[in-house]
């Protein structure tokens, strides 16, 4: 629970500077949160980068992708294939300002890859600092 509010805090300040700043953060930062991309709001998608190559219990490996709106964080999960170009998105979570989980849903989507999408550059950034081939 410590550790939800903890990173709704980080993901607050990520998505405040990132607004503020009106940058896209470089993939070679060493920041924890990259930016991936914005909504037609203008709302930032940040990428966690701690969470390349670690578990998610119920959904395996994934890549977390955050979105801060209307006082809720979204969390959104994806399994990402560099080999096969394949990606997923395998599961959605709201969180409150409080940091209490609401939704947690799964769900199996394909996601185009190479695209301007926050999941697809979400990937580019994985497989980059991964060393995949032909990324």
């Amino acid at each position: 629970m410590n550790y939800v509010k903890r990173l709704i805090g980080v993901l607050s300040l990520a998505a405040v500077l990132t607004s503020s700043l009106g940058s896209v953060v470089s993939a070679q930062s060493k920041e924890k949160f990259v930016n991936v991309g914005y909504d037609s709001d203008g709302d930032a998608y940040l990428f966690d980068r701690t969470s390349l190559r670690k578990m998610e219990p119920g959904f395996g490996s994934v890549l977390k992708i955050y979105q801060m709106k209307n006082n809720l964080m979204t969390e959104i999960l994806a399994k990402a294939s560099c080999g096969d170009e394949r990606l997923s998105i395998v599961g959605f979570r709201t969180y409150s300002q409080d940091g209490v989980k609401l939704t947690e849903d799964k769900v199996r989507q394909q996601v185009t890859v190479r695209t301007d999408s926050p999941a697809s550059q979400a990937m580019t950034y994985y497989c980059h600092s991964i060393g995949a081939r032909s990324w």
